[in-house]
């Protein structure tokens, strides 16, 4: 029974690290020469040498698309992280823009436009927490909203949805976290954006740890199968393996539905066992 386990756990992370359609994103990330990128930052400067005491040559707005052509030896700290300078195009305009004011990934839902990047904050000399800044611009709409949150896990990768049949949201992205190892939650959070504000709404786990303990959580939305019309369900899975030779198992099954009235939810569980 554990090794059925830790097999399943195991084919469940090979199966998440082959989804084509999920970029995964490591605090190491770096941009291929020739790769298309899209600005993470807004009004950025584009200059004619990779140092900020360069000229401006022009400014580029938030969501740009470019060309990576070159990665220069200089780097800098933005947000906490060491980032290189790239050499750009940008509709045949050339010049420099810091790593740190790239998209890391991009995504597009209806008419609003995702973008990620990440932050590093120093707890410690020895311990950091790094976290996810997601940015939606909405089309017709001024400027970008954003969120940032503290990640899980140090490989995640971003998703997004339509409303999901939730009356007032535009729009969702869910950051997903990849389980690197047993033990380590594979769940992530999923962020409500109402044209206003881009807010973390709800936290999932999924965990395997050895085959001796596991925890399942999902979100079933009005549009989802199963799903209710004003409802959002929430279930969750625990369990434990008590007794391999006898197959002695303790699991416990919760499910809680709640009413959407058009506010936000703020549903995270009790993951003191992780």
């Amino acid at each position: 029974m554990k090794l059925l386990k830790q097999a399943v756990f195991l084919a469940l992370i090979l199966v998440l690290q082959l989804q084509g359609q999920n970029k995964y994103i490591e605090s190491i990330t770096d941009f291929s020469i020739g790769e298309k990128a899209y600005l993470f930052g807004d009004n950025v400067k584009l200059r004619a040498a990779p140092n900020t005491s360069s000229n401006v040559i022009t400014l580029l707005k938030i969501a740009t698309e470019v060309k990576i052509l070159e990665k220069s030896t200089n780097t800098q700290l933005y947000n906490g992280k060491e980032w290189a300078w790239y050499k750009i195009s940008s509709n045949a305009t050339i010049g420099y823009v810091l790593g740190g004011l790239i998209a890391l990934d991009k995504k597009i839902i209806n008419n609003s436009t995702y973008l990620v990047s990440i932050k590093k904050v120093s707890v410690d000399e020895t311990n950091e927490k790094t976290y996810a800044i997601t940015r939606v611009v909405n089309q017709n709409k001024d400027g970008y909203l954003e969120n940032i949150s503290m990640l899980d896990t140090s490989v995640f990768s971003l998703e997004v949805y339509d409303n999901k049949g939730l009356d007032s949201i535009e729009n969702m992205a869910y950051i997903s976290y990849m389980a690197e190892a047993c033990g380590v939650n594979g769940g992530g959070y999923y962020l409500f954006n109402d044209g206003k504000s881009l807010n973390k709404a709800i936290d999932v786990s999924s965990i395997g740890d050895g085959g001796v303990y596991w925890l399942s959580e999902q979100v079933i939305f009005p549009n989802d199968i199963k799903g209710k019309k004003g409802k959002i369900l929430f279930r969750s899975e625990e369990g434990e393996v008590v007794d391999e030779e006898t197959q002695h198992e303790k699991i416990k099954i919760e499910s809680i539905e709640f009413v959407w009235e058009g506010k936000l939810l703020h549903i995270k569980t009790d993951k003191s066992r992780i």
